[in-house]
């Protein structure tokens, strides 16, 4: 096999119909063909073919390191996503599930800063949907969240409309910048037999991820399978002197659950179970419900893994690939018990490389979607066994806490060879082009945008895009009053939900500075992920007051208090920030030369389909300017942008 197309023959394969880039012509070759192989498609371990386990054993399991895939042609890559059985567990049998080329998680894609490339991603799925979804009452102290930690639906009736889902596919390369008709847009994604094409710049080195896109359904589809991270390099890094080969490690963490039979044992299949705390309205309406939360970690799609390691320096790229669980990740020494403090490196976060090194502490904190870029040197660990394990603020690492839905906090498990080499040292500038940014550096006019994180009058969270006020604006329904740096701001609410009329326009190129409120009546955290811009973190503070659900209105203005810390993990270019509740984060960078309707929304994958997700155009400054006076011709303005000073940040 070759895994090289002719035009003629890809048209046919496509069923003829794409959505993406125009097609051009050149040859196009099977990302099957052009794969390395790292391990055996079944993840390289044997295990059972039938239920008959109620409970999995941690690190029984070898960590599955994906193909990589590294294009260097300049045709397009073809990528099927294919139904496929993978092994989770040697205890579980397979699973049933949607993959990219036959692999969970999906090839690792690599490629070279500048190096321009096509795919053409196309749906060959076949039947409904793999996993099983259910609503499950609450249950332990509120909010309830003690089925979180349990495998199984409890005999609870299978979701209809999940059951008769079929495969609608849109693919997102998060973190790139690549025009709209290229990034996977939630509503032009395609059915089987069809493909979507997409050219991708790669213009920084970083971790980025591919994964599913569609709209309202891209949590079941990721939860069944369609994500892989995308690794693009540069010659500066390749002169540092950083671990890699086998050195380098790229890690992508994930929470599921299993259905268990009628003797409680874990089938082979992947159970999407949200928690239900009220009815549905009316019979053809789902119920408000809490987001996806498995009890179950994977790590490169096996549940539990160990990992064996020479006494030697690593890299690890980590991502959080999960529907909606935040890792606080501390690494223990399993003899001691104890997290060792000062043993993880951080080096880079979403966007690439910091300027220098820093020490992550006693944990490392991701939200879905975020990236992290460490090195952790077991030279000093000879002979140990270490693990990961996800922890809760103010509880022993390591400790089960089932209130807070953590009943089992393994993660992963490292197994440290007995001969130790040096001790490594990490480069002290790792980018020469990084700097924070600070207040002082954001531009004279750069426009200044202000969502609030709110809890609807249907008790679910969502977006509230603020307009300025006209002056002598009197507080009221939709009315939001922010007082910064005694300053009274007000806005009106404009826009709340993905179905809503767009509002938000922007200059190609353009600095920007944009600032969440999380003022919802429940303190819920969310991670904020804005298409087509790196950003890093200003500041974040605690947030004095709400934002009342039934007339989404203030009834005394908001205040932002004390100042919030920026880990180390946050602390350089970043595309998806963390806004926990009751907090006002902010945070500044300039939007890529592309064009087009991009999206910002919470990257909780259950709340972006519940509707938490909003459109940003982007358009040539020029053409920017048209549509502003074309709006002014029919009495309407484009909402969203206020230019001038940046009150309320820290200088």
């Amino acid at each position: 096999m070759t895994g090289k197309h002719s035009r003629r023959r890809f048209l046919s394969m496509a069923g003829g119909s794409m959505a993406g880039v125009a097609v051009t012509s050149g040859a196009f070759y099977s990302a099957t063909a052009l794969m390395r192989a790292n391990a055996a498609e079944d993840g390289g371990f044997d295990g059972v073919s039938s239920p008959r386990y109620t409970d999995l054993t941690p690190f029984k399991d070898k960590l599955r390191l994906p193909p990589t895939l590294a294009p260097t042609h300049d045709g397009t890559t073809e990528v099927e996503m294919v139904n496929r059985n993978i092994r989770l567990h040697s205890q579980l049998p397979p699973v049933p599930m949607w993959t990219y080329a036959g692999h969970f998680p999906g090839p690792t894609i690599e490629a070279r800063r500048g190096q321009r490339l096509r795919f053409a991603w196309t749906n060959r799925l076949q039947g409904t949907l793999p996993v099983k979804a259910v609503h499950v009452a609450p249950a332990g102290p509120p909010p309830g969240l003690h089925p979180y930690n349990e495998a199984g639906s409890g005999g609870a009736a299978e979701r209809p409309d999940m059951a008769a889902l079929t495969p609608w596919t849109s693919v997102h390369l998060h973190g790139g910048y690549q025009h709209a008709i290229s990034d996977g847009q939630p509503d032009d994604a395609v059915t089987p037999g069809d493909s979507q094409l997409s050219e991708y710049a790669n213009e920084k080195a970083a971790h980025l991820f591919y994964h599913d896109h569609a709209m309202p359904v891209t949590g079941p589809n990721v939860l069944s399978g369609l994500a892989g991270s995308y690794l693009v390099r540069d010659e500066r890094e390749d002169r540092l002197d950083l671990p890699r080969g086998r050195y380098e490690v790229t890690l992508s963490l994930a929470d599921v659950n299993f259905e268990q039979d009628a003797q409680g044992r874990l089938e082979g299949r992947i159970l999407y179970k949200r928690i239900a705390p009220a009815p549905a309205s009316s019979p053809d309406a789902n119920p408000p419900s809490l987001a996806f939360e498995g009890p179950f970690t994977m790590v490169n799609g096996v549940v539990w893994p160990y990992l064996d390691v020479e006494a030697r320096a690593y890299r690890f790229r980590m991502v959080n690939n999960s529907l909606t669980r935040q890792y606080i990740l501390a690494l223990l020494d399993e003899t001691t018990g104890k997290p060792l403090t000062g043993a993880v490196t951080v080096i880079g976060t979403d966007g690439g490389l910091l300027g220098e090194p820093r020490g992550a502490g006693e944990t490392i904190s991701l939200m879905p979607a975020e990236r992290v870029d460490v090195v952790i040197d077991f030279s000093v660990f000879a002979g140990k066994r270490l693990r990961f394990v996800n922890t809760i603020p103010g509880a022993p690492a390591g400790a089960p806490v089932p209130d807070a839905g953590v009943g089992r906090p393994e993660v992963m498990q490292f197994r440290v060879s007995g001969a130790a080499a040096p001790k490594y040292r990490v480069p002290k500038r790792l980018s020469a082009d990084f700097r924070p940014l600070t207040a002082e550096d954001v531009p004279a006019g750069a426009v200044e945008r202000f969502v609030a994180l709110i809890v609807d009058g249907f008790g679910m969270p969502a977006l509230q895009e603020l307009q300025e006020a006209a002056p002598g604006t009197k507080p009221g329904p939709g009315i939001v009053q922010l007082e910064l740096d005694g300053r009274l701001r007000t806005f009106r609410g404009a826009a709340n939900y993905f179905e809503d009329p767009t509002g938000f326009y922007a200059a190609a190129g353009a600095f920007e500075v944009w600032t969440f409120l999380n003022a919802g009546s429940i303190p819920i955290a969310h991670p904020i992920h804005i298409h087509l811009i790196d950003f890093q973190l200003l500041q974040r503070n605690a947030l004095v007051g709400t934002v009342d659900s039934a007339t989404q209105s203030t009834a005394q203005p908001l205040t932002p208090g004390a100042a919030q810390p920026i880990a180390a993990e946050e602390s350089g270019w970043k595309d998806t920030v963390l806004v926990p509740g009751h907090s006002m984060v902010r945070v500044a960078g300039r939007f890529g030369r592309q064009t087009g309707r991009f999206m910002y929304h919470c990257h909780l994958l259950d709340h972006e389909d519940d509707g938490m997700m909003r459109p940003v155009v982007v358009m040539p400054p020029a053409v920017l300017d048209v549509q502003k006076r074309q709006m002014a011709l029919m009495g309407r303005t484009i909402g969203g942008g206020m230019s001038g000073d940046m009150p309320g940040m820290t200088k």
